[in-house]
């Protein structure tokens, strides 16, 4: 672990060094890390086009180094390296965002969306935009959302129909109180465990089921540690696409108004994977074997969700942004 470590160190002095020569070039090179999930995941190939489209746009004046998986640490280690100015921008999972900002944690609450697209209207309108301004005196700024999307059960045990399948089940979870709690409200053992370990914790035995998006079980093989599947659809979780505050203010407006636009355009480019990953990867995992559960009992599991909504306005002392998000989306929905 501490050779892991220094390697880690030594790492980051040599992209600083490398960014402090380019600044005096007069250009920028900035440090993208797609956290947790590998190039050949959606969100891996859209950090390579928002490289591409940064230099398009930015005209040369700002270039991108690319990283992804474990290439910079953990999620947890990313996040808090983007805040603190030593990596210029991340994206990566809901929760390893709330410890700066509990409220983002709305939009993974279980049941919240019954699709994808409900999401993106209200990641993309008011509900979106009011969360992405609790960040910035954080020291990050969330430039948008890209996204993993609605979540699925995997296990090594048995299929999961009802909620009484998952007695006793240890699941592995992110660093997330409500997302711990809302696999104890469905009578699971939850246990945090980073991205980067869980392939080895579920090989090992250390649990017996992850939850996850469809194209995350397919690109992180979790098919090959793993029986059964159960497309509970339980939550959905974005991808906060952040940038340091620090790099952020020493663009000027027209590098600030490139980075922004190849951020939202790989964002489209990354759903629009997910899309195609919906659609192809049920039948994939299939064929290598995994038992799908296609049709489990949502309604059962929805109906114990309501003790996590209030584990979460507790969290966050107020119901404000859990109303928001529940009006809009009753709004999209009429």
């Amino acid at each position: 672990m501490k050779k892991k470590n220094n390697l880690f160190v030594s790492l980051m002095v040599g992209l600083s060094i490398l960014a402090a020569s380019n600044a005096i070039a007069g250009d920028l090179t900035m440090t993208a890390v797609c956290a947790g999930l590998p190039e050949s995941s959606p969100s891996g190939k859209a950090l390579k086009v928002f490289a591409q489209k940064v230099s398009e746009y930015s005209k040369g004046s700002v270039k991108v180094d690319t990283f992804f998986d474990a290439d910079l640490g953990t999620l947890t280690a990313c996040v808090e390296g983007m805040a603190q100015g030593t990596i210029d921008v991340v994206t990566t999972g809901t929760s390893y965002f709330s410890g700066y900002v509990p409220e983002i944690q709305v939009f993974e609450l279980p049941f919240m969306f019954n699709s994808n697209e409900e999401a993106r209207r209200t990641l993309d309108g008011a509900p979106g935009d009011a969360v992405r301004e609790l960040f910035t005196p954080k020291g990050i700024v969330l430039l948008c959302y890209w996204e993993s999307g609605l979540r699925h059960v995997t296990n090594s045990r048995a299929p999961i129909v009802t909620p009484a399948d998952m007695k006793g089940l240890k699941i592995r979870t992110v660093v997330s109180v409500t997302q711990q709690k809302t696999w104890e409200a469905f009578g699971a053992l939850p246990m945090a465990i980073d991205m980067t370990e869980t392939f080895t914790a579920l090989q090992q035995g250390t649990v017996d089921a992850q939850e996850n998006t469809l194209a995350q079980i397919v690109t992180t093989k979790m098919y090959e540690v793993q029986k059964y599947m159960s497309l509970t659809g339980h939550a959905y979780t974005p991808m906060p696409f952040g940038i340091s505050k620090t790099t952020w203010e020493s663009l000027d407006d027209e590098q600030k108004a490139a980075v922004k636009k190849a951020a939202e355009e790989a964002r489209d480019y990354q759903r629009s994977l997910d899309d195609i990953s919906d659609r192809e990867s049920v039948q994939f995992l299939k064929e290598q074997g995994i038992l799908v559960e296609e049709n489990p009992d949502k309604a059962a599991f929805a109906a114990l969700a309501s003790p996590v909504y209030g584990i979460f306005i507790k969290q966050t002392g107020s119901d404000k942004y859990f109303n928001m998000v529940r009006d809009f989306v009753a709004g999209l929905r009429k």
